[in-house]
């Protein structure tokens, strides 16, 4: 069976049930190549190897090629030791096929050894089995793409040289002390945008860049990088990863954003501290790329982290205790407002009825008005940083409302209403950070500590400064920061005219204009109750 100078040259090689057992551990000739062509027992015809229970043994430093367009490996049976017990290198030109139900192809891939993808066609790693492939290391080096349609695990190096590995459904995995070699990059990447992931198995903290990316008309390399600085690891702990070329679907997902999304999945591994990294392509960016942050959008509610890296086209995420879904869109900051309670609405116990419109509540459950929150300058108030319209207010006092994340200084809060006194912080409220918590239920909480005290101690804002709005009643007042008896009037008038509903007369919320609301304007006037502001 041996050719000139001791190469391995069959022009037929097939391997059947045990029937050969070959060897090729020359220490005198560490470079063996076999160019093979085989005929398959079906009739078929290709080249390569098809190995129907032999085992073959390749040695330390041997070298066995199996090139040409069709310079393919097949398992099938594998009666009892039929494999390839790898210590070497298999350069392999066509695909890598797995038929055996039960076992690998290799049998325990010695450290060291190689497995070379080098075609020039597309090369497809599978088979029936559903026993993934192991190696100790692999070489990715073929333009024309790898197809991944068994999961694998590398131990050693995943050199990545030239071509894309499409992963599909199923998952590549690096051991413990797997590494990515070569250079990475569009042309040189793992592609894992369908449901299959790329999997990093983690011991103990430490750090691991997967080199993922999608081919979606357009090769773009968008790896992500993970550094868990604490946790505790089980036994076969993971992290997982793969992408989405295209925005979040999700109403937040507006303006500027990014045509990208990471999925970051994790098992066995609990009690951590993260940190992470996202490479993206200009090309990605939707309006402005300075006013993007990195949010983690599932699960709920999303989280926002650091403002991209323009210069690195990166987003980035420090401290993680959890993962998800994460992207690139317009930050935003959460406040959350407590203890703002309306004195005309105010009922006993800290809560408020539901503004009525004449024949029940207007808002639904649980919503007792809508307010304005306003963002105002911390040294001219008179400068309005950001309005916040129709946010819902709840019968205990409570409302929750984003605000864009580039507002990161301090900043004066007030709360307009319908036909109540705008009210304001006693100072300007820091936005240094991503959720901000505000209560209004003390005088020391608000400017000019402008508040009523109700029968059961509880702070009030007050009511009576009525609003132009929509009324049968034409003569309506404008808002002007005063309970005076313009208001009074107006209220009055409209009693008289028999106006119902949802109407800024109504300002006890019953939905009905009468003296009861006229009695409350006039008793906040005869006070002197006005707004203070800086």
């Amino acid at each position: 069976m041996d050719g000139p100078s001791g190469h391995f040259n069959p022009k037929l090689f097939y391997i059947k049930a045990k029937r050969y057992h070959i060897k090729i551990d020359d220490p005198m000739n560490k470079k063996l190549y076999f160019i093979i062509p085989l005929m398959f027992s079906s009739g078929l015809f290709a080249q390569g190897i098809y190995n129907n229970g032999g085992k073959i043994v390749i040695g330390s430093g041997a070298y066995v090629c199996i090139n040409g367009t069709g310079g393919n490996y097949r398992n099938e049976t594998n009666v009892s030791d039929g494999a390839i017990a790898l210590t070497g290198t298999l350069k392999l030109d066509g695909n890598y096929t797995n038929n055996v139900s039960a076992s690998d192809i290799l049998v325990t891939p010695a450290p060291g050894s190689i497995v070379a993808l080098t075609g020039t066609t597309p090369q497809t790693l599978g088979g029936s089995t559903t026993i993934p492939f192991t190696f100790s290391n692999l070489t990715v080096n073929n333009s024309s793409g790898v197809i991944l349609a068994n999961s694998a695990q590398v131990n050693g190096a995943l050199t990545l040289t030239s071509g894309l590995v499409n992963i599909g459904i199923s998952n590549l995995t690096m051991g413990l002390a797997a590494t990515i070699a070569g250079t990475p990059s569009a042309s040189a990447m793992v592609i894992a945008t369908g449901t299959g992931q790329v999997r990093k198995l983690f011991n103990s903290p430490g750090s691991f860049t997967f080199p993922v990316g999608d081919n979606s008309g357009l090769a773009e390399y968008s790896p992500v990088a993970l550094t868990f600085t604490s946790g505790t690891f089980a036994a076969g702990a993971y992290t997982g990863v793969n992408l989405v070329n295209a925005a979040y679907p999700d109403p937040y997902i507006t303006g500027s954003y990014l045509n990208r999304y990471w999925n970051i999945a994790q098992s066995g591994i609990t009690g951590f501290a993260c940190n992470a990294a996202f490479n993206y392509v200009p090309a990605d960016v939707v309006g402005t790329e300075s006013n993007i942050y990195c949010i983690r959008i599932i699960p709920a509610p999303i989280t926002i982290f650091d403002p991209a890296n323009t210069v690195l086209h990166q987003l980035t995420a420090s401290g993680l205790t959890s993962f998800g879904t994460y992207t690139g869109a317009l930050g935003l900051k959460y406040l959350n407002l407590t203890s703002v309670l309306l004195q005309g609405l105010y009922i006993s116990s800290g809560t408020m009825r539901q503004a009525s419109d004449g024949f029940g509540p207007h808002w639904p459950a649980g919503v007792a008005d809508h307010i304005a929150v306003e963002l105002h300058n911390a040294i001219s108030y008179a400068s309005i940083v950001n309005s916040t319209p129709d946010v819902p207010l709840s019968t205990t006092g409570t409302a929750s409302l984003t605000v864009p994340a580039t507002l990161s200084g301090s900043y004066y809060i007030t709360i307009k209403h319908r036909n109540s006194v705008e009210t304001t912080t006693a100072a300007a409220v820091s936005f240094a950070g991503g959720t901000i918590n505000q209560s209004f239920g003390a005088p020391a909480n608000v400017f000019g500590g402008n508040l009523a005290l109700s029968s059961d101690s509880h702070y009030l804002i007050y009511a009576g400064d009525v609003t132009s709005g929509s009324t049968p009643y034409p003569a309506a007042p404008v808002k002007d920061g005063v309970v005076d008896l313009v208001d009074d009037y107006y209220v009055y008038a409209s009693f008289l005219n028999g106006d119902f509903g949802y109407l800024p007369g109504d300002v006890n919320g019953d939905g009905v204009v009468d003296l009861l609301d006229a009695y409350m304007v006039y008793t906040n006037f005869l006070l002197g109750i006005y707004a203070i502001t800086p």
